[in-house]
């Protein structure tokens, strides 16, 4: 697994125009671009030259297995981002200099450092990655300073200066752990973003019974509710505009949710093993809802070849006609009682305009020949078509398109059709089966559209994508989906970049911050 995992950072190495690192009879610092790609010394105090501006993914990483042992590191004022898991795992870590010059700190950047004691962050840092100093069991002394722009989730999980802050650790509005005891909980007003799990053990013995949210918080990180077995109830605020992924994993006690309105997307596994979940009332601003949403667990289906959702029963779904909501309660067979406000996010019917748009894609593989990860840039316009939806303009993309474009990486699918459901079906890790319809524009000038009704299954479950339906001269339906929900869906990453355009990278996975 080690060899697999550096092999990948060898091959982001050549995407990004760098030399692969020697792991010896090298220099000790391999630094290509102004990039510590890796480190080849023997280990003690490190200072790295002034020369490097960015520190690499793993840079550190080959230190964890050869031997050498690196005590503590001095990082210089040239060095302004620190990639993701570039210290991860370092033993015998006990100490580092980071200067004020670093503005990005990635996720894993220093997780399971046990010996690690003391950290300085720099006074303007911008953004403090997921997990970045997780397991460093010996962290107690940490200076964290106000301007931190963006604090992502469980940052200090499982340290010991985490555990002394008190019942509700905040730094500018994000409150970054859950220290109480359990019992009803209400969040303090003034947090605006909630950035860690409020049963970070997973132990399975919380006796937290309701949680109360105040209005002001627009954003819940992932598995923030998880595994509070023993949560009965929930009041989330009206302020709310994103729930992370696993919200509610493992609430095997929760019977009700109303989620607020201002939600537009219920991602995946939001009530996977709510086994008394009866009632969920979803907005109708939600347009798009991932896989394995409502399930009691996962089984192995060997038709499939592949792990599908055992569905949750007798649920009860409240929302609004025409809305995500009612088709989602008729894929699973839920009771739908339609008493809410509201319609569905776009137009039911409208027009829609030809456009084209080139992407990049980061297309990784494994090159059987010479027994390496290989990464390469791959160019692809895909024929979209556009609508104004009062935020700008939308794109739709057809699914098939996407799937030939993406076929032989690592994020390959296949689409196909199960006659029986009239589905769309979805099949991860699938050689794509082409039609012969792919990569061409179906249809010349403004079209009328209408929402997208089609069924679209995934893990043998139903999704609901946000698209608009074309209907060619023969009657022919044509669906088609927004770039970046297929990637939520499916687990690629899709990313706009002002110098690059739409970048879509295979091996990360989905990230909402790009």
């Amino acid at each position: 697994m080690k060899k697999k995992v550096l092999s990948f950072f060898l091959a982001l190495a050549l995407c990004l125009g760098l030399s692969a690192p020697a792991l010896a009879n090298e220099p000790e610092f391999d630094i290509q671009n102004g990039v510590l790609v890796a480190y080849n010394g023997s280990g003690g105090h490190v200072t790295i030259p002034s020369t490097v501006e960015e520190i690499g993914p793993s840079a550190f990483y080959a230190t964890t297995y050869n031997g050498n042992t690196v005590t503590s590191v001095t990082i210089p004022a040239s060095v302004t981002t620190i990639r993701s898991g570039a210290f991860q795992g370092l033993p015998e870590l006990t100490e580092v200099t980071i200067p004020d010059s670093v503005t990005y700190l990635e996720y894993y950047a220093f997780q399971g450092c046990p010996k690690l004691e003391t950290v300085r962050l720099p006074r303007h840092l911008d953004y403090l990655g997921s997990f970045c100093f997780e397991d460093c069991t010996s962290l107690t002394n940490v200076t964290l300073p106000q301007s931190v722009g963006l604090m992502e989730r469980n940052v200090f999980a499982n340290t010991p200066w985490l555990k002394a802050q008190g019942e509700f650790p905040i730094l500018n509005g994000t409150l970054y752990a859950y220290n109480g005891n359990g019992g009803d909980i209400v969040v303090p007003n003034g947090v605006t973003k909630i950035a860690c799990a409020f049963e970070e053990n997973f132990a399975k013995s919380s006796n937290i019974t309701s949680i109360t949210i105040p209005e002001g918080v627009t954003e819940i990180g992932a598995s923030a509710f998880s595994d509070c077995v023993s949560l009965k109830s929930i009041t989330l605020p009206s302020t709310l505009k994103k729930l992370g992924g696993s919200a509610f994993w493992g609430c095997t006690s929760l019977e009700k949710v109303v989620l607020p309105e201002g939600l537009t997307m219920l991602e995946s596994d939001t009530f996977w093993g709510c086994t008394a979940l009866k009632e969920v009332t979803i907005p109708a601003g939600v347009a798009t809802v991932g896989y394995r949403v409502f399930v009691r667990d996962t089984i192995y289906d060997s038709g499939l070849k592949q792990s599908v959702g055992d569905p949750l029963t007798g649920i009860t779904i409240h929302g609004a006609p025409g809305t995500a909501a009612e088709r989602l309660a008729k894929g699973m067979g839920y009771t739908f009682v339609a008493d809410q406000p509201g319609t569905a996010a776009i137009a039911q019917t409208g027009t829609a305009a030809p456009n084209t748009q080139t992407a990049t894609i980061l297309y990784y593989y494994y090159d059987e020949e010479t027994g390496t990860d290989v990464c390469e840039e791959r160019k692809v316009t895909f024929y979209y078509y556009a609508l104004s939806d009062g935020h700008g303009i939308t794109n739709y993309v057809k699914l098939r398109d996407v799937a030939q474009a993406l076929d032989g990486s690592m994020r390959k699918f296949n689409v196909g059709w199960d006659a029986p459901t009239a589905s769309i079906t979805l099949l991860e890790g699938e050689a794509y089966q082409s039609n012969g319809t792919e990569m061409i524009q179906n249809f010349v000038g403004d079209q009328p559209y209408r929402v997208s009704t089609a069924q679209v299954k995934h893990y043998g479950l139903p999704v609901v994508l946000d698209g608009i339906t074309l209907t060619d001269k023969n009657g022919g339906d044509n669906n088609y989906y927004k770039l970046r929900d297929i990637g939520r869906i499916l687990n690629f990453d899709v990313s706009w970049y002002p110098d690059r355009g739409i970048v879509i990278d295979t091996w990360n996975v989905y990230s909402d911050a790009n």
